[in-house]
């Protein structure tokens, strides 16, 4: 009996929370104009309070490296506040795990970094219907790779400004 009633309690709540989870696939414009994809998937934990796992990966290059591969790996706390019916602001802080594999043109060495660092976000929301938003927002991952070769680590993306679309579940 104790069971079913927790279950019961359980599904109301998610019933009347209006989606307990979001997925969501972005473009993100990096501060020195890298290209970045960027997916995640969030669980509200207790009203508008949630957490987020993010994934982000370029798929463009630095021209002075003949081959960049950067992920990040992310675990975010966020919280969604509505400002109108419509529009909402998302600040997400959390811990990002940073990987990169360069290689240095005219150059066949090849250079691993990895760090983990706090990082910080905000988002703006629009919500186009009760399941679907745009949204804009800004991470700042915090990660300086260090330098490469005759590459500046201030070269590489800490941070980028992202567009996409988040579908509450």
């Amino acid at each position: 009996m104790k069971q079913i009633l927790t279950s019961l309690v359980l599904v109301g709540t998610l019933a009347t929370a209006g989606g307990f989870a979001q997925v969501g696939a972005a473009y993100s414009k990096g501060a020195n104009d890298s290209n970045n994809g960027t997916a995640f998937v969030g669980l509200n934990v207790l009203g508008d309070i949630g957490l987020r796992l993010e994934y982000s990966k370029n798929f463009s290059e630095n021209p002075e490296l003949s081959n960049e591969d950067i992920s990040r790996y992310g675990l975010f706390a966020t919280y969604t506040l509505p400002l109108t019916p419509s529009f909402s602001i998302t600040p997400k802080a959390g811990i990002v795990k940073n990987d990169g594999s360069f290689t240095v043109k005219n150059s066949l060495e090849k250079v691993s970094d990895s760090s983990t660092d706090f990082t910080y976000g905000l988002e703006l929301n629009y919500k186009l219907n009760s399941a679907i938003s745009m949204f804009v927002g800004y991470t700042d991952y915090g990660n300086k790779f260090d330098s490469i070769g005759a590459v500046d680590a201030s070269e590489f993306d800490s941070q980028n400004y992202t567009f996409g679309v988040k579908i509450d579940i």
